[in-house]
Formats: structure tokens, sequence, C-alpha cells
């Protein structure tokens, strides 16, 4: 299987290309202006939807611009900001960079630390002792279900309206995966479908939808620094980004989906904790969460996100279907 290696020049020059008739030295220029002077430089790994780079004395601010497809919404970012005030950096709105097509311009604190995607060793053998290695997953684990309890015990008030739309949404959603994708899905769709209803008894919780290893950051010791890139933040029924919690349990590499020989207990240590945080969770809620889990692993890994918010399908090719394949045909 051949893999596309990341450009980081490149994929900026796309982006602007395909986004916007503003200019990469336009943007520059204005990140240097709001961040009290230069260097301007670009993150490594950048996002779909976006240019960012760091500016200002000590690199200590993020300028963010973003097409008007993939703009922030500031009042979400808001309510994730009070239910995890310990990891979602301040944001403010700076207005739009150019005239036709412009970017819309956000400056952030810039966090300490590094996207875990950078900071995990797959091969802990070779460059560092198991037993540190542990440890940062656990410490990273252990953060992680803090993070989640911030959601539980923040719950958020939804209109029957929103809430009706949001059921009739993912029930079509499943509906077209039960008809588009191939047999060894059916029994893992089959239990979600039939137990459908209960995912919408969990509380309505602000909900990071791209909750992957590029938008947790993490110190050496593997503490969380802080959750970023909430630009699509939604109103879900808890636990539907809990798929986050499996690309800190393993890893993907040209031989298919791993977990790390320690996933079990990593797993445990991360319910024991949210269960502690939350005051303890009965087994029907758990349930419940467990159909949430599934219906946003369905979500993120069988449909491509478009910049709209639109999900189309997958191909169902066996390229494309790595990751589906590796959480979505076993079962709840």
């Amino acid at each position: 299987m051949s893999f596309v290696i990341y450009s980081l020049e490149s994929h900026i020059e796309e982006f602007f290309k395909a986004s916007t008739t503003t200019t990469r030295e336009e943007c520059d220029l204005k990140a240097a202006s709001l961040a009290s002077g230069a260097p301007v430089v670009p993150v490594p790994m950048q996002g779909a939807w976006s240019y960012t780079v760091t500016a200002g004395p000590d690199q200590a601010h993020i300028v963010q611009f973003r097409p008007s497809n993939a703009t922030l919404n500031m009042s979400r970012l808001e309510l994730a900001r009070q239910a995890h005030p310990w990891c979602v950096p301040k944001c403010t709105y700076h207005g739009q960079a150019g005239g036709q097509l412009p970017l819309d311009i956000y400056v952030m604190d810039k966090a300490a630390g590094e996207c875990y995607l950078y900071s995990r060793n797959i091969s802990p053998e070779g460059t560092e002792d198991k037993a540190r290695f542990d440890a940062r997953q656990h410490r990273t684990v252990r953060d992680l279900a803090r993070f989640f309890a911030d959601s539980w015990n923040a719950p958020q008030k939804v209109s029957p309206a929103v809430a009706d739309g949001v059921h009739q949404k993912l029930e079509l959603d499943l509906d077209r995966l039960d008809k588009a994708f191939p047999d060894r899905f059916s029994i893992t769709l089959n239990q979600v479908r039939d137990s459908f209803t209960r995912l919408f008894s969990l509380p309505w919780v602000i909900t990071h939808v791209d909750l992957n290893e590029t938008n947790i950051l993490v110190d050496d010791t593997g503490a969380i620094t802080a959750i970023i890139d909430w630009a699509d933040a939604e109103m879900l029924p808890f636990g539907m980004s809990l798929w986050g919690l499996e690309n800190i349990l393993g890893y993907m590499d040209g031989t298919g989906w791993h977990y790390h020989g320690n996933a079990q207990e990593l797993r445990d240590e991360f319910w024991r904790v949210f269960k502690a945080s939350v005051g303890g969770v009965g087994e029907e809620a758990m349930a419940a969460i467990r159909i949430a889990r599934m219906v946003g692993l369905f979500m993120r890994y069988c449909f491509a996100l478009h910049g709209s918010g639109d999900r189309t399908v997958l191909d169902t090719n066996a390229a494309t279907l790595r990751y589906a394949d590796a959480f979505c045909t076993r079962g709840i």
C-alpha cells in the first residue's frame, strides 16, 4: 500500500489556490501586525480548511485564516472554554483579510506542548524505556478521561427542533451506510440501529468532532496541555467523539491497525478516571455510551466530511476503509 508524503509547502500552496484570492504574503503581514511583529512561521501540520501560523515575540500567538465555508462558531467555542477551561485556548476574532473570497482571521494564545501525533512513540523499545513510555500513555489517557468528564458535567440545553434534527440526520446516515457498505459491517450496524434511540438518553454536550492526534497537544510527560481546532464543534449526545481514545490506544501503519500491548489496561484506566470524575455511571448509561461511541466511529471513519459540514459515504475500497474495518466490524 502506498502513502502520500505530507509536504507543508505544497499543502499551503494548495490551500491558497483552492480557498481564496488572498495571498499568503498578505496573511503573513496581517499576522505580524496582530501579534506584535515577526517572525511569522507556519505550524508544521496545517488543517484541511485553514492557514495557521505562529507569530510575535517568542512565537507566543497563533493566527489562523479560514475561508467562509469553515469559519469558527465563536459562541460554541466559548461553550467549549466554559466546559474545559484548562485545555481550550482563548480565541478572538479579527475581521477578514482580502477582498474577493476573503479569509476570516482568528488569534489564539499558543499552548505549550506538541500534537500527540508527534509525541507518541510506536516503538518504545527503540528510543525510550518502556516504563517511561507507559507512564506517558497513562497520563494522556487520564487527562483525556478528565476532558470527557468535563463534558458530562457540563450538559447543554438544546431545543426539541435541534434534537429532532440531529436524530433524523444520524438515522439517515446510518441508513445510507446500511445500503452502501459491504456485508462485513452489517452486524455492528444492525446492533447500533436496533438500540439507536438509547443514544438520546445521554446528556447533550458541546462535542469536538475532530478529536484526532493532531488536535490533542501534550507535554513531555504525556499531560494534555490543549485541545485545539473546534471549527466543527457540534451539540451532540455525549460520547460521539470517544473514537479519539482509540488513537491513544493504538496506531495505524502500512499493515493495518495495531493496539498497544497495554491497550486494555489503558482503556480500563480511562473509564476508572471518568467514572470517578462524574460520580459514577450506571449500567444503562454505559450501554447508551457504547452506542454513542459506535455511532461516532461510523460517522468518523465511514464518511468524508466536507468544509460545508456535509458528509458523503466513503468509497468502499480497501484503502479508504482501513479504520472502519479496524473498529466497525466486530460489534458494539
